[in-house]
């Protein structure tokens, strides 16, 4: 897989993670309204904004080696001109 295919499959990931969590602390405050327990909720949303801190920091890597990449190319092609 290229590294433009990760980075969108990583950014795909952060946008869902965002709406998952959206979603359940609307859950929480559904059962905080009816004064229900949202232990496990809470738990769950832990959780859920763990996994997001390791996609965006996946994230940030893979847009990190881009970035060396295409600064490497740049490097390469300039080197090439001059030794024209």
């Amino acid at each position: 897989m290229a590294l433009a295919d990760d980075i969108q499959m990583a950014e795909r990931h952060v946008l869902q993670a965002e709406r998952h969590i959206k979603c359940q602390r609307a859950r929480i405050n559904a059962l905080k309204r009816r004064r229900l327990p949202r232990g496990k909720a809470s738990n769950f949303l832990q959780l859920l904004e763990d996994a997001q801190s390791m996609h965006l920091q996946h994230l940030s890597r893979l847009l990190q080696q881009a970035s060396r990449e295409r600064t490497e190319a740049g490097f390469a092609a300039a080197v090439a001109l001059a030794a024209e």
